[in-house]
């Protein structure tokens, strides 16, 4: 197949503004040459802090300039070459083989994560984790959520990006989308001399700018196969950042395919993760939550309206899919942002309705069970109900409680073979093991910081939970949300009616004055998946500021 060779100006680097750049070493540090190595030291997570409060102009001129209708459209979406579906396993592992394919030692990954913790931690983090999650100075008491922030593999993708940066310093680097959910963290790499590739009207991507012997980063969520397909072709050098977890699940997506079965993916159709994750099945379906799934399951064991069936999945599923065919053999996967107790309910349901309709002595040749469940996301959700002083209730389904009435004794396997991964437990290796959390108080959280990435689904769970708990919650990305309005005790965050686009493009925030109240308080804070220490210190030392009236 012929790819589409269509030469697109290069964007000229995005600079911040004055008004919103208070350190003119991240000025300089902007306006280097790619080839000049970032420097740490002592003082080196004040600068890249620094470096991210600065970047939020930056990355929202960036988002500005990338939304905008005209500058898609001047865009030309690069024709990906096809991998046949039946030969991924192969071309990914001869891939990985090839001299195209750039893996670091590990001593090269050890130095690069020291790197990134000098320059991204916070001491008022720090303290907050070794206090036991609680922390009071003067009339504030900070409880921070026992799991936040950075999960071990965002870490890994960021060290990765500046090894890279490091290893190849006079090299042209491009990603083919944000490194992770984060548009600081993007707006520093971008500093450091990265360059994204394009995103076009229609959800293509221009990839004419990535040259013969440049260097392309795969994100933390992961490429499609017929990206990789294309970047191999270009003879570049491929660093891959994919989360260990995420090709877990493809490894399991290539298992189901090799028995015959379809995989059904829990997960959003058009997260980039899943778009990654579909690449390497033949027949899949993409179901989004329970309601999907059960509306699944019930065609399954009673068949229905084919016709709607298909409406209804149009943007979810393979091509030629048939659902009257393509339903007898089944696995379940996901994406990994999805809540944990939701895909292992799924992953149930529908062994159960393989039971039910071909019975327990047939199972194995219509439902194939593999772990895949990544529990980060899990885990922060469980700790901002324990800050709370309450508990997650897993997800119910109905048609589930009633397949398993009628199968009392039959055992699963999707129950039994999955085995908990502990992510917490490589983050603590990380960060330094911290103390045990602090027992709840009686004292109530009276509002929650919730700091990361306005496109991140993780971060904005969160703030569902602080709502749903009847606690004020405010969702910023950076501490330059704060003092924005008519007097310096103001936020400016993102309502949960907002959407991820909007916010992305600088729309459809609220500004609350006097969100902090007199007196003594406790704020609540967590953190994104995504979102580094040095982001979450800085809003508390803001914070503090504003309590002491400065």
């Amino acid at each position: 197949m012929a790819l589409n060779f269509v030469a697109t100006p290069t964007a000229p680097r995005l600079a911040a503004s004055p008004s919103t750049a208070p350190s003119a070493q991240f000025l300089a540090q902007a306006a280097v040459p790619a080839d000049v190595r970032v420097a740490t030291g002592s003082s080196g997570g004040v600068a890249f802090s620094v470096a991210f409060a600065a970047g939020v102009a930056m990355a929202a001129s960036q988002r500005r300039t990338r939304g905008s209708r005209a500058a898609r459209a001047a865009q030309t979406t690069t024709v990906l070459p096809t991998v046949d579906r039946n030969a991924t396993k192969e071309f990914r592992r001869d891939l990985q083989r090839s001299e195209n394919y750039h893996k670091f030692g590990k001593t090269q990954m050890d130095n690069a994560r020291n790197e990134l913790m000098s320059v991204s931690g916070s001491e008022l983090v720090t303290k907050l984790r070794k206090n036991g999650f609680r922390l009071t100075v003067g009339d504030v008491t900070f409880v921070l959520a026992d799991s936040y922030g950075f999960c071990w593999g965002v870490e890994r993708a960021v060290a990765m990006a500046y090894e890279a940066r490091n290893f190849f310093p006079d090299k042209s680097i491009w990603c083919t989308n944000e490194i992770i959910h984060n548009p600081s963290v993007n707006a520093k790499l971008q500093a450091m001399g990265m360059k994204f590739v394009p995103t076009v009207e229609g959800g293509g991507k221009d990839f004419s700018g990535v040259q013969n012997g440049d260097v392309v980063l795969l994100p933390a969520f992961g490429a499609s196969i017929d990206e990789m397909a294309l970047l191999k072709s270009r003879n570049v050098q491929i660093v891959d950042t994919t989360c260990p977890w995420v090709s877990k699940v493809w490894n399991s997506v290539e298992k189901t395919k090799e028995k015959g079965h379809t995989n059904i993916i829990h997960g959003k159709y058009n997260h980039e993760e899943t778009i990654a994750t579909k690449s390497f099945a033949d027949k899949y379906l993409i179901v989004k939550d329970m309601t999907e799934a059960e509306y699944v399951s019930d065609y399954i064991l009673k068949g229905g309206d084919k016709k709607q069936f298909l409406q209804k999945f149009a943007k979810a599923m393979s091509p030629d899919f048939d659902p009257d065919m393509d339903l007898l053999k089944v696995g379940v996967a996901n994406q990994t942002t999805m809540l944990k107790g939701e895909t292992e309910l799924i992953g149930k349901l529908f062994e159960r309705v393989m039971i039910k309709k071909f019975g327990p002595q047939e199972i194995d040749q219509h439902f194939v069970s593999f772990n895949t469940i990544c529990d980060a996301t899990q885990e922060r959700q469980d700790a901002m109900y324990k800050m709370f002083g309450a508990e997650y209730e897993a997800p119910k389904s109905k048609l589930y409680a009633d397949l398993e009435g009628e199968q009392v004794g039959v055992e699963l396997r999707s129950g039994s073979r999955q085995q908990k991964l502990s992510s917490k437990a490589v983050e603590d290796a990380t960060r330094g093991a911290a103390e045990a959390a602090q027992p709840a108080e009686h004292s109530k959280v009276d509002l929650c910081i919730v700091v990361g990435g306005f496109n991140s689904s993780n971060t904005t769970h969160l703030l569902e939970i602080a709502e749903e708990e009847g606690v004020p919650g405010y969702h910023i990305d950076t501490v330059a949300r704060l003092g924005k309005g008519r007097t310096p005790n103001s936020i400016e965050h993102k309502p949960l009616s907002t959407t991820p686009a909007d916010a992305m493009q600088e729309r459809g925030f609220t500004m609350t004055e006097g969100f902090l109240p007199e007196g003594k308080i406790t704020v609540g804070v967590t953190s994104g998946a995504s979102t580094p220490d040095a982001q979450v210190g800085e809003v508390l030392e803001r914070i503090l500021q504003l309590k002491q009236g400065k």
